[in-house]
């Protein structure tokens, strides 16, 4: 709505309080005019200071304490409260925003106030009738206007209810058609008991009020503020998983809307791209399970060099001296190998040595050999040895392994872990010799860690396309030091990517690849040069490489077909021996590839012109 078709506001709404909501938040004009009222002078301590629990002369009158506190209060501002859902009259407890706010113990103001010593409500404010028709227009069964609207939310499981915090964001959303409650902050949906001091003694459980909602069946959907401090991200998600986790409990479907960072609630989204935008946030709210995965791939530390998503590649980057913990990430093929080259000269020109930590011995051999680096194997015939440095698998920081590891050893070194996410998870959780010695591994990747960052000039530099704020907090509470990392990041841009580099992808759903199999014969009839990617190898499994490989071979006699896995990458008599190291010299060599998890991330194939086609067959 814009201002100039804005009404005038009725005569218990001053003219500011109303253009905050009307127009500052997108609310329908009526809705307004229901639920929001301008109070002064002594009159909003009526409205907030009720609790009995506050300290009180003999004769029953608030102390001088309190009234000094709360003398703010009479420079007037405005209030809110709307209907209590339990017994469906007015409510009691509300918000009240004051024209001259008071400062917190930091020195903040405090912009709204909630009635002290009191336990904390929901807003579900007083709907209109358009906007009842409004809502009620998508439910199967439509809505009486002679009826209490929130009665009959509460008794329809059809109608989602939108979750949101603060009584103008649901007054935005209401206002666009959907059915909103709002709580006073985003841990108010439940309560934890508590004893006197202050300590947990029990489980979390919803307020009364939100779980009169929670009935089976019931679609809730998260709207919360859209925030980029990294803190602030995390104490949200934390209360959406909390919350929702009861929800669900009680058989609600919980979903999470979400939007552009540019606009933080949901209604400055609605002022600024319209009604349209925010109906059209909330109906591709995502599934909890699919938003819960997608906050592990998160990456919400504060970035320290942004690099344009249109550059091709990486330009090159100077790192500060001063920087210890350098992360960089960029989508694949972006040059991020490239920068860790550099990192490497330039740490050896320094006078630096250089490890380099992956969890594939081929990722380690190939990054060795692009940074001018022996790996654990090579150094004894080496001209330079350990001098340089070397790289080696994180399976082998023990010192009874050939490596004899010590993590004392490399002060002012550089440590470079390509593809960390994977290296992490790989210590954690992997089923190799990490699995033996998984105690010592992890101390001793901590003490090498510690002793990097205490020397002068010892840097780590992590890089993955995929970082994410689990593989930062991992190492900085591994380092137990307040490191704040140095973030270098190239955020993906699909328009950037040149329409030769586009994909067309097809999806099997199929319970088993006999589907895509025969479709792969024929299209290696009609000519294709198919590269294929596989998670197996051995005979027994019916899709694994050798399998693949004498069926090919006996449909296609004619064709040249690479076998790449663990066993024929480590057969000096075999053609795929030694091949990751020079994949772009050998791959055009050939008119099939079968590849197992041999080839991982961190390997780039940049050969163009000669495949066809990509499939996979991914088990499990």
């Amino acid at each position: 709505m814009t201002p100039q078709f804005v009404p005038l506001p009725p005569a218990h709404i001053q003219p500011s309080h109303w253009d905050e909501w009307v127009i500052g938040s997108a609310i329908d004009p009526d809705l307004t005019a229901l639920n929001l009222h301008s109070l002064s002078g002594t009159t909003p301590h009526d409205y907030l200071l009720y609790s009995e629990k506050l300290p009180r002369r003999n004769d029953g009158r608030l102390s001088q304490g309190i009234l000094r506190q709360y003398q703010h209060l009479e420079a007037g501002g405005w209030w809110c409260n709307g209907v209590d859902i339990l017994t469906g009259d007015s409510a009691l407890w509300g918000c009240f925003k004051p024209n001259a706010p008071r400062s917190s113990t930091d020195g903040k103001p405090i912009k709204y106030e909630h009635p002290p010593k009191t336990e904390t409500g929901i807003f579900a404010l007083r709907v209109p009738q358009k906007l009842q028709q409004k809502i009620g227009s998508s439910c199967q069964q439509p809505l009486s206007l002679e009826e209490p609207f929130w009665s009959q939310v509460l008794a329809n499981t059809d109608i989602p209810i939108v979750l949101t915090e603060g009584s103008k964001k649901a007054g935005a959303i209401l206002s666009a058609g959907y059915c909103a409650i709002a709580l006073p902050g985003i841990y108010n949906g439940y309560r934890t008991p508590k004893d006197a001091e202050g300590n947990k003694i029990g489980s979390p459980s919803l307020i009364p009020q939100l779980a009169a909602f929670a009935t089976p069946g019931r679609k809730i959907i998260f709207a919360f503020d859209q925030d980029t401090k990294p803190k602030t991200i995390r104490n949200v998600n934390a209360a959406i998983n909390t919350t929702a986790k009861l929800l669900e409990a009680r058989g609600c479907q919980c979903y999470i809307a979400s939007w552009t960072k540019q606009y933080k609630g949901a209604d400055d989204l609605s002022v600024a791209k319209g009604e349209a935008a925010l109906v059209e946030a909330i109906s591709q709210a995502k599934p909890l399970a699919l938003w819960q995965v997608s906050q592990l791939k998160q990456l919400t530390y504060p970035v320290s060099v942004e690099i344009d998503p249109k550059l091709r590649y990486l330009p090159d980057l100077e790192i500060p001296p001063s920087a210890k913990l350098i992360a960089l990430k960029a989508r694949k093929g972006r040059g991020k190998t490239r920068q860790l080259e550099r990192i490497v000269e330039r740490a050896i020109a320094a006078g630096h040595p250089a490890l380099i930590l992956c969890h594939r011995r081929q990722l380690v051999e190939e990054l060795c050999r692009r940074c001018g680096l022996n790996t654990i194997t090579e150094w004894r015939s080496s001209e330079t040895g350990r001098l340089l440095g070397y790289g080696l698998c994180v399976d082998s920081l023990r010192r009874d392994c050939q490596a004899a590891f010590d993590p004392s050893a490399w002060e002012d070194a550089v440590v470079i872990i390509d593809e960390v996410e994977q290296v992490l998870w790989h210590l954690l959780d992997a089923d190799t010799e990490v699995k033996k010695h998984r105690v010592e591994i992890l101390r001793n990747l901590r003490q090498l860690l510690r002793s990097v960052i205490q020397s002068e000039f010892g840097q780590i530099v992590i890089s993955d396309a995929d970082l994410s704020d689990v593989s930062l907090d991992y190492l900085r509470n591994l380092l137990e030091f307040p490191l704040e990392p140095h973030i270098i990041y190239q955020a993906a841009d699909p328009s950037s990517i040149d329409p030769s580099e586009q994909w067309d992808v097809t999806n099997y759903p199929d319970t088993n690849p006999k589907r895509l199999v025969a479709d792969l014969i024929e299209h290696i009839r009609q000519g294709g040069k198919p590269f294929v990617c596989v998670s197996a190898q051995k005979h027994k499994s019916t899709y694994g490489t050798r399998n693949l490989e004498a069926t090919f071979r006996k449909l296609f006699p004619q064709k040249k077909i690479l076998r790449i896995d663990s066993e024929s990458i480590s057969n000096p008599k075999h053609p795929a021996y030694g091949c990751i190291a020079y994949l772009n010299e050998v791959l055009p060599q050939y008119d099939i590839v079968l590849a197992s998890p041999s080839i991982e991330t961190g390997v780039s194939i940049d050969l163009r012109g000669h495949f066809s086609s990509v499939w996979a067959i991914a088990g499990g």
